[in-house]
C-alpha cells in the first residue's frame, strides 16, 4: 500500500508520494544511516528463494538511486547511508556517472537486474550473500571498499580502468554466465567486457570476471572465489596483495584467468588455487611472492601456466602437492628468490613440462618433483643452487627429460637419487660449485643418458653409485676438482659407455661397481690424478692422446700393459709414450724402458711384410735398443762359433810368407766388425764351408751395427 506524502510529512520527512511500506522504511532509515532488516524475524535465507519473497519485502532500484544521489532527508549529527537486508530490488540500480557521496550496503538481497556504477564516483559498495546478474564498474572511481562477498553473480563482473581506493573484496563469490546460455549470448558482444579473455585456440570468448586496467589502491580479497568462464585483469594494478587461495576458475580449452602486465605490490597467494584452462601472467611484475601451494592447474594438451617475461621480487612456491595438466611457460621470467617445486607434480607428456629457459632465478628447489614431461633451463641464469634430489622425470620420443644446455648456476647442480626416462643434458652449462649425480638412475638405451659435453664445473662432479643405461657424455667438460664414478654402474654396450674426449679435471676415479659395458674414450683428456680398478677394466678403452700426471694404484708395467691394449682401433703410440713418461717421472726407468719396448713390438703388427721383417730383425738383435745386451750376446755367439770353427780348419793365407800369423779369435772379430781392419779378413782366404761361414760373419757384423745404430738413434731421439 503505498504512503502519501501527509504520513512522510508527519515523521518530519520529505519522502516521495508513492513510496511503499519497505521503500519507506527505508526512506526514514537513510538519514542516520540504519539498518532495514526485511527479513521475517532477522533470521537468515538464501536469496535464491527470492521468487516467492512478498511485497513487503520489495524495493524499487530507483528509490536507492535517488538516497544515494542526496533525495532523502539528512540528519544532524550522523552519516546517511543505505543499509538493507533480505530485499528483493526490482528495475536496474543505475548510477552511471553519478557522484555518490554515502555508502551502500545490502546483505542477502537479489537484484533483478545488472548494477551499472560505470563512470561513477562512489564510497563504498558493500554487497555481500546476495544475488545479482552483472555489475558493471567500469571506469568507476569508489573511496573505500568494493566487497561483494559470498555474491552470486550470473553474468558479467566489470571493473575495467576502476579506481578503488581502499580494498576489492569477491571472497567466496561465484561468478558466470545464466545456466545453458552460449557465452555470445550472455555477455553479448565481446568488447562489451573490455576484449575477449582469449582462447588457447578457436574463437574468443568474453570474460565473465573484466577488470583490465584496474587500480587498486590497497589490496584484492578473492580468496574462495569462483569463476565459470574466462577472467581477465589485464595490465591491472594492485598496490597490497591479491589473495586468490581456494579460488576456481574454470574455462576449459580458454585462458581461464589473465592477469598479464599486472602489477602487484604485495603477494601473490594462490595457495589451493584451482584453473581449468589458461593461467596467463606475460610480463606481470609482483614485488613479494607468489604462491601455488596445493594448487591445480589444468590444461591438457596445452599451455597451463603461461609467464613469459614474470618479474617477482620473491620466489614462487609450488609446493604441498601442487599439480598441472599442461605446460609451465616461464620463458625469461625474473625470480628475485627462489623457486619452490618440492613434491609438484607436473604433466604434459610428449612435450615441455616446465619451460624457464632464459630466465633468472635466485635458486630452484626441485626435490621430488615429479614431470611427465620435458622440464627445461636452456640459459637460464641461476644465482643459487638447481636441487633435483629424488626428481622423477620422464620425457617421450627425443626429447631430453632436462634440458640445462647453456645454463649458468652459481651454486651446485643436484641431481641425487634422481630417476629419469631421457636424457639429462647439461651441455655447456657453468657451474660454480659442484655437479651432484649420486644414487642417480639414468635409462636412456642407446643414446646419450646424461650430457655433460663443453661444461664447466668450478669444483666437482660426484657420481658415485649412478647407474647409466646410455652414454655419460663428458666431451670437453673443464672440472675444476674431481669427477669421481666409484660404484657406478654404466652400460651402452652397442655404443659408447663413457665418453671423456678432451675432458680436463684433477681426479679422474673409473673406480666403477663392474665393467663398463661399451666403449670407454678417454683421448686428448688432460687428467692430474687417474684413479681406476684392474678388476673392471672395460673391454673397449681408447687413451690416444691422454696426459696425466698420476696413475692410482701403482701398477707394474705389464699390469699397465694390458690396460693399454684395450684400444678397439689397435694400436695407438701415443698411450704408451705417456706410461712410459709416468714411470720416468715416477722413478722407475725400468718399467718406462719395458713400456717403450712392448710399444715397438706392438707397432709392428701394422707394419708393412718388409718392415716388419726388419723390426723383428732389430727386436732379435737389440730390443730396438732397449735391450742392448743382446748385441753382446749375438756377438759373443758368433764369436765364439767363429773362433772355433777356423780354430778347426784355418784357412789359407793369400799370400804365403807375407800373410801375417793366423789368429782365429782376431780373424773371427775382424770378419764381424764394419770399416774396422784388424789385418785378419784380407790376409786369408777360406774355401768351402768356411767361406760361406765368414760371409755369415760379415752379413751379421753389418746386421749388428745397423741395428745397433737405429736402436741407439731411436733410444737417444726419445730423451
Amino acid at each position: 500500500m503505498a504512503i502519501g506524502a501527509c504520513a512522510a510529512e508527519d515523521e518530519g520527512v520529505a519522502a516521495r508520494d508513492d513510496l511503499e511500506a519497505p521503500e519507506r522504511l527505508l526512506w526514514l532509515a537513510y538519514a542516520g544511516g540504519a539498518w532495514v532488516d526485511l527479513r521475517p524475524g532477522g533470521a537468515a535465507d538464501d536469496p535464491a528463494g527470492a521468487a516467492g519473497w512478498g511485497a513487503d519485502r520489495v524495493i524499487r532500484a530507483e528509490v536507492i538511486r535517488e538516497l544515494l544521489l542526496g533525495a532523502g532527508p539528512g540528519e544532524p549529527g550522523a552519516a546517511p547511508a543505505v543499509r538493507l537486508r533480505g530485499a528483493r530490488i526490482t528495475g536496474r540500480l543505475d548510477l552511471m556517472g553519478a557522484t555518490v557521496s554515502c555508502p551502500l550496503v545490502c546483505e542477502y538481497c537479489f537484484f533483478e537486474e545488472e548494477l551499472r556504477f560505470v563512470e561513477a564516483s562512489t564510497r563504498t559498495v558493500r554487497i555481500v550473500h546476495s544475488r545479482l546478474p552483472g555489475l558493471n564498474g567500469t571506469r568507476m572511481r569508489l573511496d573505500g571498499i568494493l566487497n561483494l562477498w559470498a555474491c552470486e553473480i550470473s553474468g558479467v563482473l566489470r571493473l575495467d580502468q576502476a579506481r578503488i581506493a581502499g580494498q576489492l573484496c569477491v571472497r567466496e563469490a561465484t561468478i558466470s554466465r545464466p545456466g545453458g546460455v552460449p557465452a555470445r549470448q550472455a555477455g553479448g558482444p565481446a568488447g562489451q567486457a573490455g576484449g575477449p579473455a582469449g582462447q588457447a585456440g578457436g574463437p574468443a570468448e568474453p570474460a565473465v570476471l573484466s577488470a583490465d586496467g584496474m587500480a587498486v589502491e590497497g589490496g584484492v580479497d578473492a580468496a574462495g572465489l569462483t569463476v565459470r568462464g574466462p577472467a581477465s585483469a589485464r595490465v591491472a594494478t594492485i598496490t597490497g596483495s591479491l589473495d586468490l587461495s581456494r579460488a576456481r576458475f574454470t574455462s576449459p580449452g580458454q585462458r581461464a584467468l589473465v592477469l598479464s602486465n599486472a602489477v602487484i605490490g604485495g603477494k601473490l597467494d594462490c595457495g589451493g588455487l584451482a584453473v581449468e584452462g589458461e593461467l596467463r601472467m606475460h610480463n606481470a611484475r609482483f614485488a613479494a611472492t607468489m604462491i601455488l601451494a596445493a594448487a591445480r592447474l589444468e590444461n591438457p594438451g596445452g599451455v597451463a601456466l603461461s609467464a613469459g617475461g614474470l618479474s617477482i621480487d620473491g620466489g614462487i612456491f609450488l609446493t604441498e602437492h601442487f599439480t598441472a595438466a599442461g605446460e609451465i611457460r616461464m620463458v625469461g621470467a625474473r625470480l628475485g628468490a627462489n623457486l619452490t617445486l618440492a613434491g609438484a607434480s607436473l604433466r604434459n607428456p610428449g612435450g615441455l613440462a616446465l619451460d624457464l629457459n632464459r630466465a633468472r632465478i635466485g635458486s630452484v628447489d626441485g626435490t621430488g618433483v615429479t614431470a611427465a614431461g620435458q622440464l627445461s633451463f636452456a640459459g637460464t641464469r641461476i644465482a643459487g643452487n638447481l636441487d633435483l634430489d629424488g626428481a622423477r622425470l620422464e620425457a617421450a620420443g627425443d626429447r631430453p627429460a632436462l634440458a640445462a644446455d647453456g645454463a649458468s648456476i652459481d651454486g651446485s647442480v643436484t641431481l641425487t637419487r634422481v630417476r629419469a626416462r631421457g636424457e639429462i643434458s647439461l651441455r655447456a652449462v657453468r657451474v660454480g660449485q659442484r655437479v651432484r649425480l649420486q644414487g642417480a638412475q639414468l635409462d636412456n638405451p642407446g643414446a646419450v643418458a646424461c650430457r655433460l659435453s663443453r661444461a664447466q664445473v668450478a669444483a666437482d662432479v660426484f657420481a658415485g653409485g649412478l647407474t647409466a643405461a646410455g652414454e655419460l657424455r663428458l666431451a670437453g667438460a673443464a672440472v675444476g676438482g674431481d669427477v669421481l664414478l666409484e660404484r657406478a654402474r654404466l652400460r651402452n654396450p652397442s655404443g659408447i659407455a663413457l665418453n671423456a674426449i678432451t675432458l680436463r679435471a684433477v681426479v679422474l676415479s673409473l673406480e666403477l661397481a663392474e665393467p663398463a659395458q661399451g666403449l670407454v674414450d678417454l683421448r686428448h683428456a688432460s687428467i692430474a690424478i687417474l684413479r681406476d680398478d684392474p678388476a673392471v677394466w672395460p673391454d673397449q678403452l681408447s687413451l690416444e692422446g691422454l696426459s696425466y700426471q698420476a696413475l692410482e694404484p701403482r701398477l707394474p708395467a705389464r699390469h699397465r700393459l694390458r690396460w693399454l691394449a684395450r684400444d678397439p682401433r689397435g694400436h695407438q703410440p701415443q698411450p704408451y709414450e705417456q706410461l712410459a713418461a709416468h714411470y720416468n717421472a715416477s722413478g722407475q726407468p725400468a718399467q718406462a724402458v719395458s713400456v717403450l719396448y712392448a710399444r715397438e713390438r706392438s707397432q709392428r703388427r701394422a707394419l708393412a711384410p718388409l718392415a716388419r721383417a726388419w723390426s723383428r730383425l732389430q727386436d732379435l738383435a737389440v730390443g730396438y735398443g732397449y735391450q742392448p745386451w743382446r748385441a753382446l750376446v749375438w756377438l759373443a755367439v758368433l764369436l765364439g762359433a767363429g773362433s772355433a770353427v777356423f780354430a778347426l780348419a784355418p784357412p789359407p793365407p793369400l799370400q804365403a810368407g807375407v800373410a801375417p800369423h793366423f789368429n782365429a779369435f782376431v780373424y773371427t772379430l775382424d770378419l764381424l766388425l764394419p770399416v774396422v781392419d784388424l789385418g785378419q779378413k784380407h790376409a786369408f782366404n777360406p774355401a768351402g764351408p768356411e767361406q760361406w761361414l765368414s760371409y755369415v760373419l760379415i752379413a751379421s757384423g753389418w746386421i749388428l751395427v745397423t741395428t745397433i745404430a737405429a736402436g741407439a738413434a731411436r733410444v737417444l731421439s726419445r730423451r
